[in-house]
């Protein structure tokens, strides 16, 4: 059993690896900061609002040289959750987002539903966690003002390897590991957003270490490489990324406290 690090560490890296080469690949290189909220309703149902932006360093014009950062997303995520079992809970969620993808502006409706599995590793502080999720999305491409239907599933698959002992304090440093692999079963027809140019079309990867304030929750801090198949050709677009994560979990009755009790 203590060997299952290093296979899972593997895993990552064989998933990156093997992801299909591109004939032409566009790189860049940008910013993901991302907030998220956690909290209970009842004991088995909880919510969570999660948000985010995009943004990657761009070239700008002769006239106006130097670098300038392009926004390529803007996500907001409400969800709930049901905790079917102590390692098993289930979801549904929306997502509104807005692209600005090789030029083509796109709004786009999401609906999602998922199964999360998480787990321990024997004799060790390892949490390991599985996320399958169907997602639906609905882009809207601006310049025509047509709409489109995609018909995607995601599986998530993510380690947390605390360097302090969980039973004995309640903060301490942490890293994390996660790969999420994107399957099309069928594309947008109205733009390159969500289309399938691939059944395994997209590939996000993720290393980064943290630490667990307690009371403030969690700030993280790490490297992230999205890989994306983004035409018929099988070009690809690859992000490089550095994710920056505030993440909180209390009660809508303790926000009063939570907002008015210093943070140091």
């Amino acid at each position: 059993m203590k060997n299952w690090l290093p296979t899972a560490v593997s895993c990552l890296l064989f998933l990156c690896l093997t992801f299909p080469l591109a004939a032409q690949t566009w790189t860049f290189f940008g910013v993901y900061p991302q907030y998220s909220q956690t909290g209970p309703i009842t004991k088995r149902l909880s919510y969570n609002v999660f948000l985010s932006a995009t943004s990657h360093a761009t070239s700008q014009a002769a006239e106006s040289p130097g670098i300038a950062m392009l926004a390529l997303q803007y996500y907001a995520q409400p969800s709930l959750t049901y905790k079917v079992t102590e390692n098993i809970q289930v979801g549904l969620g929306y997502a509104y987002v807005r692209h600005n993808l090789f030029g083509i502006r796109v709004n786009e409706n999401r609906l999602w539903a998922q199964t999360l599995l998480t787990h321990g590793i024997t004799n060790s502080r390892i949490r390991m966690s599985h996320r399958l999720r169907y997602e639906e999305r609905y882009p809207l491409r601006l310049s025509t003002d047509k709409w489109s239907l995609a018909q995607l599933g995601r599986y998530h698959v993510a380690a947390t390897i605390p360097f302090f002992d969980p039973k004995q304090q309640k903060t301490g440093w942490y890293a994390a590991l996660s790969n999420e692999a994107f399957f099309c079963f069928s594309g947008a027809k109205n733009s390159p957003i969500s289309s399938k140019n691939a059944f395994y079309g997209e590939n996000w990867s993720y290393a980064g270490v943290g630490y667990n304030t307690g009371h403030w929750g969690k700030i993280e801090l790490g490297y992230q490489y999205q890989d994306l198949v983004r035409n018929p050709a099988q070009d690809h677009r690859n992000l490089h990324l550095l994710q920056i994560q505030w993440a909180t979990n209390f009660s809508l009755d303790g926000l009063a406290t939570w907002l008015l009790t210093p943070p140091f």
